[in-house]
């Protein structure tokens, strides 16, 4: 058995952020590429919003909502945190004991896949629903919200181009930023639509023709038709399960001990920074096209990748 200092673990995580603005967005507008015609009218009509960004503008919606006064009780749904040995040591989710009773991300999919289809329930719960399932979606693409090791990251303290931040923040908003190129790294003042359509396309570009085209079918290997809340919650268990499997693969596979006081920036020799770029990348187009296929099942029946090659 190996040694760790192991960071504290707050499990409140109230503090916990997600992807920020430019990674929800791009997982969304990914996922607006592979809808199919039914389930694009369907999710129009559910948001309200026709508009070309009709997904990204809601994208980061779940972020804002539990800021609100007597919505603290969905901070927790944002993540899932692994409790096995710190990484890189062990990655594995232990379900349903990793969930707490207040709820995590898998549950919160299962839940809020079970009320969107609902047609019972008012049309404002509908919409709430449907707003968190594409938030969530995001949410679990992210490797660190499915750890619990110093409370997903964030309290690993690191430099990113001599900016102080930590490393769960480093994943959620410098390392996508500075992908781009959009200054400061640790800021989302500067995000335009521009930038999360202009990704969205080059990555799209990439699945449909690149290397990542004969990926789909595996990462859409969980998709079943949600006929009830222990389905989807099933297909979030293993999607969770393999964003902790990344932790382990790169995004700690220095111990988080090591890391902490590290300048990890793309500046900085660049080592640690152009590997997390790969995951990143590759992350946020799992998100997309999990997203895709599960909205796909949830309006139109099929994956909308039936014939995928």
């Amino acid at each position: 058995m190996k040694t760790f200092v192991v960071l504290p673990v707050v499990l409140q995580a109230a503090a916990v952020s997600a992807w920020g603005k430019l990674g929800h967005a791009t997982v969304a507008s990914v996922a607006q590429q592979y809808l199919t015609p039914n389930t694009v009218k369907q999710v129009q009509a559910i948001l309200g919003d026709k508009s070309t960004t009709y997904m990204g503008n809601i994208a980061s919606w779940a972020d804002s909502f539990r800021y609100e006064e007597g919505n603290a009780w969905s901070s927790g749904l944002h993540f899932v945190n692994g409790h096995d040995a710190p990484p890189p040591e062990s990655c594995h989710l232990i379900l349903p004991e990793d969930c707490p009773p207040e709820g995590c991300v898998v549950s919160a999919i299962g839940n809020y896949t079970e009320r969107v289809q609902n047609k019972e329930l008012a049309a404002e719960q509908r919409t709430q629903a449907l707003k968190f399932i594409i938030h969530f979606l995001g949410d679990i693409a992210q490797p660190l919200h499915t750890e619990a090791f110093g409370e997903g990251a964030n309290n690993v303290t690191v430099f990113f181009d001599g900016y102080k931040t930590n490393l769960h923040a480093a994943w959620d908003t410098s390392i996508p930023n500075t992908m781009l190129g959009i200054s400061p790294p640790t800021s989302a003042a500067n995000i335009t639509n521009a930038d999360f359509l202009g990704w969205a396309n080059n990555l799209a570009a990439k699945i449909n023709q690149g290397s990542y085209r004969r990926d789909v079918r595996r990462w859409l290997r969980n998709h079943r038709l949600p006929a009830n809340r222990k389905g989807a919650e099933r297909a979030a268990a293993a999607w969770a399960q393999d964003g902790n499997e990344e932790v382990c693969h790169y995004v700690m596979k220095i111990p988080g001990n090591q890391l902490n006081g590290t300048e990890i920036g793309a500046g900085a020799g660049g080592d640690y920074y152009k590997g997390a770029a790969e995951v990143v990348e590759r992350s946020i187009i799992k998100g997309g096209i999990r997203l895709a296929g599960w909205l796909n099942l949830i309006f139109d029946k099929r994956t909308g990748f039936e014939f995928w090659l």
